[in-house]
């Protein structure tokens, strides 16, 4: 069980200390993992089990600059042509892009209906070159 009660979704790349970056304890909480730390269906059914089972109460969502998948459709494309599965559209390209991708994502949790009400959800990017973690808001409704 996660001691904090919250889990982390980010990027798979070994760079990454989740629990590091958020000054928590290793064991403190549940780390998911994918390329680009994005916001899939299958995530998000790991999100909810990870409060139906282990009872997290938070959902942090961080993603990072200079990621592997960060190449623009094209180049991701022809790196991936002769691959078997073929995977597309993971992570976008600048940095002002991976912001509104880390906005999307955390759209894409918050209207999910079946999230919990009493589920917080926070949204990040990890610069990687200058050791910092950007918070990144929902945009807010009028």
């Amino acid at each position: 069980m996660p001691t904090r009660r919250f889990a982390i979704l980010t990027c798979m790349d070994a760079r990454l200390d989740p629990t590091r970056l958020l000054g928590v304890p290793k064991g403190s909480a549940h780390v998911l993992r994918n390329a680009g730390g994005r916001v899939t269906d299958e995530m998000l059914q790991a999100l909810l089990l990870s409060h139906q089972v282990l009872g997290t109460r938070e959902w942090f969502l961080i993603q990072h600059t200079d990621c592997g998948v960060h190449l623009p459709d094209a180049d991701l494309a022809a790196t991936l042509s002769n691959k078997v599965p073929v995977i597309t559209a993971l992570m976008p390209a600048s940095f002002p892009a991976l912001t509104a991708a880390v906005a999307s994502d955390l759209a894409r949790i918050c209207q999910h209906p079946q999230l919990p009400a009493e589920i917080h959800v926070f949204g990040y990017v990890y610069d990687v070159r200058h050791n910092q973690l950007l918070e990144v808001q929902l945009p807010r409704e009028e």
